[in-house]
């Protein structure tokens, strides 16, 4: 009876502290109607960005801005790490674009046309005029200086190359079939992770959001717990996280939701 009587007082607060891991997201009422192929995600000054028949569009104040090359073919990916230099990657053509904050081309890089060739699969904003690059060939991630045509080499190559990366500009993590890599700038390995069926993710100022089992869900960089988020509708194209205001495209629509996090 006694051993019952402590299982009793410990289930509670067993219960509680499973709860408390559920983050909720309330929405803000705001709602964008949107038709694209792509929704991509919204800046830190409001500008809301996306594709649309190969042409990635920015919209703020109902004013709208193009930038478009049919010749490098489809857009695999946008980067709005930094608006004022926004990375676009073209794997069809192996080619990156870095636009100003009016979709203005600053710089092409032509992995093909390097003399270091490189076939690259993902292109992302890194610091100091940086891309970070998963090389295919060597399946490692990279760090190209686009400045000075280098590439920083010294990471460990993996046993599978990269289904999707995401990045802030001093760190890195390369999802592949079953395994989170997480790098920083100098080329070290910060941690290795099991993973199971996690679909596309996104890091944003120390929270890392991912579709997991049909599920978007979130978790604290310094947590391996990934927490399912309440209240969100079942239809979600897309997602974007940002100063803890989370998009979604459904529906035609985008809907804004500020996530209620609790303490990992």
């Amino acid at each position: 009876m006694r051993l019952l009587f402590i299982i009793c007082l410990f289930i509670p607060g067993f219960l509680i502290a499973q709860d408390s891991l559920v983050v909720s997201a309330s929405e803000l009422g705001k709602k964008i109607s949107l038709q694209a192929d792509t929704f991509v995600g919204v800046d830190t000054y409001q500008s809301l960005y996306y594709i649309k028949n190969k042409t990635l569009h920015k919209e703020n104040a109902g004013t709208t801005i193009q930038f478009s090359n049919l010749q490098l073919g489809t857009i695999s990916d946008v980067d709005l790490l930094n608006p004022l230099r926004i990375t676009l990657f073209y794997a069809e053509t192996n080619t990156a674009v870095i636009l100003d904050n009016t979709l203005n081309e600053i710089t092409r890089i032509q992995f093909n046309e390097l003399e270091n060739f490189r076939n690259i699969s993902h292109a992302r904003t890194a610091s100091d005029r940086r891309l970070w690059v998963f090389n295919v060939d060597a399946q490692r991630l990279e760090l190209y200086d686009y400045l000075n045509n280098a590439f920083i080499i010294d990471f460990t190559p993996q046993n599978q190359n990269a289904l999707a990366i995401t990045n802030d500009y001093n760190t890195c993590w390369v999802r592949t079939t079953d395994t989170l890599y997480q790098y920083n700038q100098y080329g070290s390995l910060l941690s290795k992770q099991p993973i199971n069926k996690l679909g596309d993710f996104q890091y944003s100022k120390g929270e890392m959001i991912a579709i997991i089992d049909d599920t978007l869900s979130i978790r604290s960089i310094n947590s391996k717990h990934w927490s399912p988020i309440k209240y969100l509708p079942e239809d979600i194209k897309a997602f974007y996280l940002n100063a803890g205001i989370l998009y979604l495209y459904h529906s035609d629509l985008i809907s804004t939701y500020k996530l209620n996090l609790p303490k990992f």
